[in-house]
């Protein structure tokens, strides 16, 4: 494979970008007794409209005449309470579909898609994940950037322990590998949802 097209190729972090992932829409609190109606999604650009209930969700999408219908399910945790789980066409329980095929649909049905840091090599999965730490730490995904100070809420020794984990990272990695241009558009995956404040409540 040319290392054009490794850079071309399907991964989850590219379908991620636009996804439905079960705990964000959880946060939302949209999994109510009653039906909820969210719209316009900016989050979503291809959603016209989102239908939301406890076990069901409806959406219409852009250039599409039936609703794509989702079910939803729930299953108990250990310490209370419950987690809710998206269910695909195929049949497969999960908490992410991925935009393509016109709608939304599991990994499985993308014929399992790998990782970014999967086709990267050596040096440069050890590269990506020093990035990710950095990123968790709030800071720049870059490591000719300083390294980030401790985040507002963050415990002491989680800090201490991601820190000492991203220097050991950082340590093995060669100076040229470390001046290397950042992937950010497979780091976008790792970033926190974050929810429009365009989303209206109907």
């Amino acid at each position: 494979m040319t290392r054009n097209q490794s850079r071309n190729r399907l991964t989850i972090e590219k379908l991620a970008v636009d996804c439905l992932d079960v705990r964000e829409l959880q946060h939302i609190g949209i999994f109510g007794d009653r039906w909820v109606t969210l719209r316009p999604l900016l989050r979503w650009p291809a959603v016209v409209q989102m239908r939301a209930t406890r076990y069901l969700i409806q959406l219409e999408l852009i250039n599409q005449v039936v609703p794509q219908q989702i079910r939803v399910s729930w299953t108990r945790c250990q310490y209370g309470g419950a987690r809710p789980w998206l269910h695909c066409t195929c049949g497969l329980r999960v908490a992410k579909l991925f935009k393509g095929l016109g709608g939304y649909y599991c990994r499985q049905c993308f014929d399992n898609p790998r990782y970014a840091c999967q086709s990267k090599s050596t040096q440069g999965r050890l590269h990506f994940e020093a990035c990710k730490l950095r990123l968790r730490l709030g800071g720049e995904a870059s490591l000719t950037a300083p390294f980030p100070e401790r985040p507002r809420g963050m415990h002491r020794n989680t800090y201490a322990r991601l820190r000492h984990r991203a220097e050991q990272l950082e340590a093995r990695i060669s100076r040229r590998v470390s001046a290397r241009a950042t992937d950010y558009p497979s780091l976008v995956y790792y970033l926190p949802p974050v929810i429009s404040k365009s989303v209206i409540f109907k």
